[in-house]
């Protein structure tokens, strides 16, 4: 997996007359593990809504692997989000949970099976495939959230 760069150039966003971000400039090489910390209230959300498409930049420019997609809808990006609710399917297992973005996006199943295994053995929860996300602890949740 080639990419995965983002690049926030002069980042703004406002409501109304609050600005919730101020010119964000950042740079996230891809494939790097990146952590925003700050107090409530700081823009953290806002700034990971506006790369995801949730919500539109007031300025600036969101760079996903070059490619300026500040007014791109959220359907359209290859960005994942996980939610602090991780959102899994109850009744599905742990496999069927990383395969349905896939499905839906009806790549084809021999892809569909190598990418969620690699996508499961990178969050280590490969042995867990065929379990239900009732039968994982929060922390187990977290990872299958993360490997969708």
């Amino acid at each position: 997996m080639a990419g995965g760069e983002v690049k926030l150039i002069s980042l703004v966003k406002k409501f109304g007359e609050f600005t919730a971000v101020d010119g964000i400039d950042l740079e996230m090489p891809g494939g790097e593990f990146f952590s925003m910390l700050g107090p409530s209230g700081c823009g953290k959300t806002t700034t990971l809504r506006m790369i995801a498409g949730f919500e539109q930049p007031t300025e600036g420019e969101i760079l996903l692997d070059g490619e300026n997609m500040a007014y791109t809808p959220p359907h359209r990006r290859n960005v994942n989000t996980v939610f602090q609710s991780y959102a899994l399917f109850p009744h599905m297992t742990v496999w069927d949970n990383v395969a349905f973005g896939l499905r839906r996006q009806k790549t084809p199943k021999h892809d569909v099976r190598s990418r969620v295994d690699e996508a499961l053995g990178m969050v280590q929860m490969d042995r867990f495939a065929k379990r239900k996300p009732s039968q994982l602890s929060g922390g187990q949740q977290q990872r299958v959230a993360l490997a969708a």
